[in-house]
């Protein structure tokens, strides 16, 4: 069974920020306060602090199901994010873009190549 929300969510979504987003984590942090604090508090609170810590899936698989739903929604500035944070755990830029392959199939070649595009600009960010 998962345990309930953490008493402690702003800690437990910096332990998890950190793990996902190495240090963006701050950045992230800034730029949706800057947005709007009370924003970014539930942000920040309620899904990294209250439902990414549930152990029923690994980091990693919640990272592709994030992955999926942004391609899928076409929202590629939050999918960079997650894509970095895949690839901070451990997935490798072939398996990624075999995932949106996979997509293709399911939600079509146009959002599946979007995705497939914002990956390549991350690698190709990574070899400057």
């Amino acid at each position: 069974m998962n345990s309930p929300i953490p008493d402690n969510r702003e800690t437990e979504a910096d332990t998890i920020g950190y793990e996902l987003y190495k240090h963006n984590w701050e950045k992230i942090k800034s730029a949706l306060t800057n947005l709007d604090p009370t924003f970014a508090k539930f942000v920040i609170e309620i899904p990294y602090g209250s439902v990414y810590p549930r152990k029923g899936l690994s980091l990693k698989e919640k990272e592709l199901v994030a992955i999926t739903s942004l391609t899928c929604l076409g929202l590629k500035p939050q999918l960079k994010s997650h894509l970095i944070a895949a690839l901070n755990q451990g997935y490798g830029y072939d398996q990624l873009a075999e995932l949106f392959l996979h997509l293709a199939m399911f939600i079509g070649f146009p959002l599946a190549m979007d995705g497939l595009k914002v990956l390549k600009e991350i690698r190709d960010e990574k070899t400057k």
